[in-house]
């Protein structure tokens, strides 16, 4: 694990900034040192946990030489060569996928079989070597080789196919050998006959330099020259993978560098450091990122100048910006990393950044080759045909979102999603919709039909929009999460009882804010409403606000619409609109129970001051006035927020830092979107007066708009401020609940409702035929009750809310 000490993070985030792009830079040699050799070991193993994913799917090139490495090299005959054979294996075997898993290294593998072919040609005369050597070289080269292997094992074969094989052998075998001795004499190796004769003093052929490498004809300084040659076939054989790519593809998704992690602890692997180092000194760009870690008395002697982590940050930063005289002894960047613990912001950053990020193209890597390749139309012509079939017609994309109607193989994640530490995985959720959709594909009937089964719309915001007040997740991913986990129980339960209909799920994204959620509404009502498979209802919608009440009212007419955490008693105006959660009443309920219990507040007469978005009349405004008919606010101490796309939220300076100064007086009490409270929080953060207010916290309490807030863990980055919030509970009274547990239990409980009128429907009609009226009528009944709660109850159910908090 990397020790998180003082800076780790801006030293970890730079080594991301060059690992994620295409080699630019001179190679950059990090040498961490330290008195516990346990520390460089973890740095070592922390960033190699950076460069694969959590399934241990490779992101990006790279090859440990540890501990184990070293040990197992030490006992070959040739130990160099073995750890750097070993070296290439793991480079080679940790191309991520889409980028070129077959990738070998041709320089070295031809060095590595002119070193291997030692003990079969023996001592000899240099002619007769140079004849062997040719020989070793092709038949390794033509085993390689898919044509010439295939006719060479076909012509061992039994007849008939001995016949071609033998056929096809002598047709090829005199051409290729002819082109492979070309082109070992052409400029491809020209780099290898320079490193002989400079050590030889002598010109020639390829053959005629590359028998000096054979052990038998005793050059001196072999070992050295033989390390030499190989650490430059290597790093040749780098810079052709990072090489950019016009046309293919691979080429143009390897926007990466390659990564050498070397455990210097043992001899062989310090000798491999130090080689290395030395070789990719003068490369501009190199092809590699160089991280060790070598034992202090070691590391006195290889590199002359340690920095402390700030120091090496601040030299790192200029080389990353292309001073490359920023580094005292170039290439190496040695980094003391001292004893002591862990510094907050670096274990916060490094906790939440668990891998390094990647800007690696998707379907656009093709499209050179797409312009170039006439082929390339049929397949363009048959994604189009995929595209249509999949499900993802009835989508578009806004605001840098998908927004739409998903169904099969189609996805709102389009690769450039950001995922938060706690959030749960859009992608995740929608594997689990498609494996749960899938079951219900496999279930029968007692007659060993498929079961009737109806669908379900679950209808949200489940993306935000790329804009800066856009900060908080989408609440909808935990409702999500919590409807995902009921549809499987209920189909699970079905399996066992023939009254219930098994239930399909299908997603819908409104976009942020539900700015595109009419255009989505109207793609919902196409579907078919009766039959096999037809809508049943649309459950979530998760967001009282106008465009949401108009696509209920307007474009959803007709379809029953359950409402998950949504809390406006007007949104309930719409006939086809049922909540199942307590409006906003009972919340003002709990947070005026909840102000009047503070220290020093008169429970007749408290001091609170509310922070409310006028604008938002299904939600901030209606809890706000809600407040006011029990006392809590004034005119004076209220504070006025106002949430407008695109554009910050009217929130000045010192209206918070007022809040903040009154705060042991005066009760803040903030009923805004989750993006309110983080701009009020971050304003906070930038003054004395909350980071330092009357009682030493600022204690604040908000409305159910702080659970996605508090969910996603956000409230650890405010250690000065003590928040609670208000969510609801699935059984009155229950303890233990989270922020996560209340956005759940909404989205469950909406699903549950769906799942229930299904249910009712289908038996007052006795399997007959029907459609969404039917769910319409069960809903509006007047016994209708789910799990002992009323839809729409006017009744303000306190009981059915907590407070949570402060986390």
């Amino acid at each position: 694990m990397i020790k998180p000490v003082e800076g780790m993070h801006d030293l970890v985030s730079l080594l991301d900034d060059v690992i994620g792009a295409r080699p630019r830079l001179p190679t950059p040699v990090v040498v961490v040192v330290a008195d516990d050799q346990a520390v460089g070991t973890g740095f070592l193993d922390g960033v190699r946990q950076r460069l694969v994913d959590v399934e241990d799917a490779d992101l990006v090139p790279a090859a440990h030489v540890g501990q184990v490495l070293a040990t197992a090299a030490e006992k070959h005959p040739l130990p160099d060569v073995r750890l750097l054979h070993q070296v290439a294996e793991e480079f080679a075997g940790s191309i991520p996928s889409g980028a070129g898993k077959r990738w070998r290294p041709r320089r070295f593998t031809l060095c590595l079989d002119i070193v291997e072919a030692g003990p079969e040609i023996g001592a000899a005369s240099l002619v007769n070597q140079k004849s062997a050597l040719l020989d070793h070289l092709y038949r390794r080269w033509e085993e390689r080789n898919g044509l010439i292997g295939w006719a060479r094992r076909m012509s061992t074969e039994d007849l008939p196919l001995r016949l071609p094989g033998l056929l096809l052998t002598a047709l090829l075998s005199g051409p290729s050998r002819w082109l492979f001795h070309r082109r070992l004499n052409g400029r491809s190796t020209r780099w290898l006959r320079a490193h002989v004769k400079s050590a030889s003093g002598l010109k020639g052929d390829f053959a005629s330099q590359a028998v000096w490498l054979l052990p038998a004809n005793g050059l001196e300084g072999l070992p050295s020259l033989r390390r030499r040659v190989l650490v430059d076939a290597l790093l040749q054989d780098l810079a052709d993978l990072t090489r950019r790519g016009r046309f293919s593809p691979r080429r143009r998704r390897r926007r990466w560098t390659p990564v050498l992690l070397v455990d210097g602890t043992r001899p062989l692997a310090a000798d491999l450091l130090t080689q290395v180092a030395e070789q990719v000194k003068d490369l501009r760009p190199g092809p590699l990122v160089v991280v060790g870690t070598l034992p202090p008395d070691l590391a006195a002697v290889t590199v002359k100048t340690e920095h402390d982590v700030p120091d090496a940050v601040r030299v790192l930063r200029r080389v990353v910006n292309g001073e490359r005289s920023a580094l005292a002894q170039p290439p190496y960047l040695a980094v003391r990393v001292p004893a002591g613990p862990a510094h907050p912001a670096a274990q916060t950053w490094l906790g939440s950044h668990r891998r390094v990020d990647l800007r690696v193209p998707g379907i656009s890597a093709y499209v050179p080759l797409a312009l170039t390749v006439a082929l390339v139309a049929g397949a363009v012509a048959y994604a189009g045909y995929e595209y249509w079939l999949g499900g993802c017609a009835d989508t578009r994309t806004s605001a840098g979102q998908v927004v739409g109607v998903v169904d099969g193989r189609c996805s709102f994640v389009d690769g450039g999603l950001a995922h938060a530490p706690g959030v749960p995985v859009l992608a995740d959720l929608e594997r689990q919709v498609a494996d749960n959709n899938a079951a219900v594909d496999g279930m029968k009937d007692l007659d060993g039909r498929q079961r009737y089964y109806r669908e379900v719309v679950f209808f949200a915001p489940l993306t935000r929009a790329d804009q800066s007040e856009s900060t908080a997740p989408p609440n909808a991913i935990w409702q999500l999460e919590g409807a995902v986990r009921e549809q499987r129980k209920h189909n699970e339960r079905a399996t066992q009882v023939n009254e219930d209909v098994p239930v399909k799920l299908v997603l819908a994204n409104s976009g942020d804010r539900f700015t595109d959620g009419r255009w989505v509404a109207g793609k919902i009502a196409q579907r078919p409403r009766s039959g096999r498979g037809g809508l049943a209802a649309v459950i979530g919608i998760s967001q009282s606000r106008q465009d949401a009440f108009d696509a209920v009212r307007v474009e959803l007419s007709g379809v029953p619409v359950i409402g998950a955490s949504m809390y406006g008693r007007q949104m309930a105006k719409n006939a086809n609109m049922f909540l199942s959660a307590p409006f906003n009443s009972a919340y003002a309920e709990v947070i005026a129970g909840w102000v009047r219990g503070r220290p020093g507040q008169d429970r007749d007469a408290p001091q609170a001051a509310v922070v409310y978005d006028p604008d938002d009349p299904y939600y901030s405004a209606e809890l706000h006035s809600e407040l006011k008919t029990r006392g809590i606010g004034s005119v004076a101490k209220n504070i006025e927020i106002r949430e407008k796309p695109g554009n910050t939220p009217e929130l000045g300076q010192d209206d918070v830092e007022r809040l903040c100064r009154e705060s042991d007086r005066v009760v803040p009490v903030l009923v805004g979107r989750g993006d309110q409270l983080l701009k009020l929080l971050a304003m906070a953060s930038n003054s004395t007066a909350c980071t330092n207010p009357p009682g030493g916290k600022l204690r604040l309490i908000t409305g159910p708009g702080g659970l996605v807030v508090d969910a996603a863990g956000e409230f650890d980055r405010y250690p000065w401020a003590e928040v609670s919030v208000t969510g609801l509970v699935d059984t009155p009274g229950k303890q233990g609940v989270t922020a996560a547990d209340s956005e759940r239990a909404t989205g469950a409980e909406a699903f549950g409702v769906a799942a229930q009128a299904i249910r009712e429907a289908h038996e007052l009609t006795q399997g007959a035929d029907w459609d969404t009226s039917q769910i319409l009528a069960v809903l509006r009944g007047e016994d209708f009750t789910h799990n002992g709660h009323r839809l729409n109850d006017e009744e303000v159910r306190s009981d059915r809310v907590v407070v949570i908090g402060p986390s």
